[in-house]
């Protein structure tokens, strides 16, 4: 990195990835399920990035999504490669989602967890960016490439299915 543009770029960044970096470890500790490899995924997108920032600089629109993008992307290869990561245990992870001490909060977010496992993975992994990573409906739509209705559409039918399974465990 030469340019004057590149060094600006690559300020832009670091400080993109400093300031979204609780909910970029939150959202990978989701995915892959260790506070460990969460860090790891960080770090390769931030090392990905800024690797290859020269290439795009030009093509990057909103670079929030573009990190998250990168993050997800590395999320799925390494899930598709690594068979330790098949399920995803939750008790592990309050600390960094931020539920507060509340026992009664903590159960319900356990059982959320368990109920998000459930899903199918592209209405989970639309929950899981909006709650998780606090995304919008738009910036969901972009990191995962797909139309805005597409992205409103998972959501709600996963929500769906939420509401109706949690109704059916306390039915039982």
């Amino acid at each position: 990195m030469n340019t004057d543009k590149d060094k600006t770029s690559l300020a832009l960044l670091s400080r993109l990835m400093e300031t979204e970096r609780p909910r970029l470890l939150c959202y990978a500790y989701y995915r892959l399920g260790n506070e460990a490899d969460a860090e790891d995924a960080v770090q390769d997108a931030f090392l990905r990035l800024s690797q290859k920032l020269t290439d795009r600089v030009g093509e990057i629109g909103n670079w929030k999504c573009y990190v998250f993008r990168t993050l997800s992307n590395l999320c799925s290869s390494r899930v598709a490669h690594d068979s330790r990561v098949a399920t995803i245990p939750i008790d592990g992870r309050l600390n960094m989602a931020a539920t507060g001490e509340d026992d009664n909060r903590e159960e319900e977010f356990r059982r959320v967890g368990r109920l998000l496992d459930t899903l199918p993975e592209e209405q989970a992994e639309v929950i899981k960016l909006r709650i998780y990573g606090n995304n919008s409906f738009a910036e969901m739509a972009e990191i995962l490439s797909v139309p805005l209705p597409t992205v409103k559409s998972r959501f709600l039918y996963g929500l769906t299915k939420l509401r109706r399974a949690m109704k059916n465990e306390t039915d039982d």
